[in-house]
């Protein structure tokens, strides 16, 4: 029997003439969990889609199982058993989840399966997830972390002989972190093959048997975790020993000074009582687990959902926020959560992207002040450190990190005064980390301010001047971030 699922050499590839795979190898064992890692922009996904057909090669070979292919389509890739789970999960929401798993199909020979049969096939999927969930349920009404299931279940519906998983503990709780690696033990016992994308180091020391980093297009590492370590798997994607033990000092707000942001006893369908202050020069965290509130109480501020009872005051003066549009008038602006659906358009370029929020300032009459937004897009470009072929450049063609710095500035060309940053860091790697909260440090330390949750408790408590904990949409606990670290806060959110 051939020993590799999957054994890629000399791979290449590039888009609009920009090289993003330049000599990577990567090979797969049957049965094996086998990490990739690397910074954003390192390759990582070009790699995997590469693999399941998604992108073309422009040169090396791949071989699965010992066969030499080259897949123009995922759907040709599925063909051969290789099914694909990604960051941005592919559910329709209006649909079931049954319907959901089986959306590619699943009956023999393309036949279509019955609506009671699908919800009959489902069950035990679902159920070999560890997962109480209805077939019968529409998607829509689920929690993120249950749509991450949903999708690992539709996947394994196909068949699949190698499961590629995007970072697949990213929206998850601990507890269904540790139902999801059950399930990775399982399959892997039974002879599937797994690659495993993340920006969780710790993760894959858990989990994974073999790991592969990728640097600049290139494969730097490729070794047992046995015989590696986090501080070794951070330098390799570094190019250098990286300091991981990071401090933000910062001088405290002055004793006279007015709150830039206040809420008084905030409550709608989702809060209760939500009270809470940002002064001038201060980041203020929010930590809570999956569920918990975080995101609501961004959304209330923002002007996403209604408040029904308490009192939002912008420098002292009570405010009512009934659309984005006002809070942006009040000097309030959002990254959100999803900065691919919510914080871009993905079409656009960069520059479209950073002026789409700015244009009544730049406005002269009925026409724009061209060569204004021209200055203001190259002096973001430049300050916020975006890796760009230049301000045409579509967004989609953006590492995650640069995408996400393409958001800030955004949110900067409007002149806000705070920032609500809902997982800025998220699926970004530590060097892409630490650029976005170095920005951040920079922006308070004008005298602005910051409300940031983070689904890393480490990046909370290291990076926050004081930590709301928020549990059940209430706040339940203030505490002083520099005090705190990444274990204590996570038995204060529990």
């Amino acid at each position: 029997m051939e020993l590799y699922a999957i054994e890629a050499s000399g791979i290449k590839k590039g888009f609009d003439g920009i090289p993003v795979l330049k000599d990577v190898s990567f090979s797969l064992k049957r049965g094996e969990v086998h990490a990739i890692v690397g910074q954003n922009g390192a390759g990582k996904s070009t790699l995997v889609k590469l693999l399941n057909g998604f992108h073309g090669r422009d040169g090396g070979e791949v071989l699965l199982f010992g066969k030499p292919c080259r897949f123009t389509t995922p759907k040709e890739a599925q063909a051969e058993g290789i099914a694909m789970v990604y960051q941005d999960l592919s559910l329709v929401p209006t649909l079931s989840v049954a319907d959901n798993i089986f959306l590619a199909g699943g009956g023999e020979r393309g036949a279509i399966i019955s609506n009671r049969d699908r919800v009959r096939r489902a069950a035990p999927l679902l159920a070999m997830l560890g997962v109480d969930l209805d077939p019968n349920c529409e998607v829509g009404r689920l929690s993120v972390g249950q749509q991450q299931f949903v999708e690992i279940a539709k996947a394994l519906a196909q068949n699949a002989r190698i499961l590629v998983l995007d970072e697949p503990t990213a929206s998850l709780s601990n507890n269904e972190i540790n139902e999801l690696f059950k399930v990775i033990a399982t399959l892997k016992g039974q002879g599937m093959s797994i690659i495993y994308i993340t920006h969780y180091l710790s993760d894959i020391m858990r989990v994974c048997d073999a790991v592969t980093v990728l640097r600049d297009g290139h494969t730097v590492l490729a070794t047992n975790t046995s015989n590696t370590s986090v501080e070794a798997l951070v330098e390799a994607m570094l190019g250098s020993k990286g300091d991981t033990s990071l401090s933000w000092p910062r001088s405290g707000a002055a004793v006279d000074a007015l709150p830039l942001l206040e809420l008084d006893g905030v409550s709608n369908s989702q809060l209760h009582d939500i009270s809470l202050k940002v002064m001038p020069g201060q980041v203020v965290g929010l930590a809570g687990l999956l569920g918990s509130g975080r995101t609501e109480i961004l959304e209330a501020i923002y002007g996403l959902t209604p408040i029904q009872g308490g009192e939002i005051r912008i420098n002292g003066e009570p405010v009512r926020i009934r659309s984005p549009k006002q809070a942006i008038a009040l000097g309030i602006n959002m990254v959100p959560e999803e900065r691919r659906s919510q914080g871009l358009v993905l079409d656009f370029s960069v520059a479209d992207n950073m002026l789409m929020a700015a244009y009544d300032r730049l406005s002269q009459g009925l026409s724009l002040d061209k060569p204004k937004g021209d200055a203001m897009v190259r002096a973001q470009i430049k300050s916020l450190g975006v890796k760009t072929s230049g301000p045409e450049q579509s967004v989609r063609f953006l590492s995650g990190g640069n995408q996400q710095k393409v958001v800030i500035g955004k949110c900067l060309s409007t002149e806000a005064k705070v920032l609500l940053l809902d997982d800025p860091t998220f699926g970004i790697d530590i060097h892409a980390k630490y650029e976005i909260m170095k920005i951040v440090d920079s922006y308070v330390a004008a005298g602005n301010g910051a409300i940031f949750v983070s689904s890393e408790y480490a990046e909370v408590a290291s990076f926050c001047d004081l930590i709301y904990v928020v549990n059940k949409g209430r706040i339940v606990a203030c505490l002083e971030g520099r005090r705190m670290n990444e274990e204590t806060l996570l038995a204060a959110v529990q």
